[in-house]
């Protein structure tokens, strides 16, 4: 059997469901935490704004958004992390 290059891939060491810390690393401003916070409630409504954490770079140009969800299928993360690498603001994703 060949595995389709083009299909998500589903296979994880995750059980879900399970809370799940999301990191989006990008510029330091309002706009990109506004961003990383509006594609997140996207996938997973219950997230607010209190299960935000930012951490600033040394220099204070560029910040790490942490938002941690109850995560409860690969598919959901795979939509997270797939709409933020899209926009031209998000520089990493982990």
């Amino acid at each position: 059997m060949t595995k389709d290059l083009h299909a998500p891939d589903t296979e994880t060491l995750l059980e879900f469901p399970c809370d799940y810390r999301l990191k989006a690393m990008g510029h330091n401003t309002q706009e990109f935490i506004d961003l990383v916070f509006e594609v997140t409630k996207r996938y997973a409504p219950e997230v607010t704004r209190e299960h935000i954490q930012i951490k600033g770079s040394s220099e204070k140009r560029f910040i790490s958004v942490n938002i941690t969800i109850y995560a409860t299928c690969i598919e959901q993360l795979h939509g997270i992390y797939g709409d933020l690498k899209k926009h031209p603001e998000v520089l990493f994703t982990l």
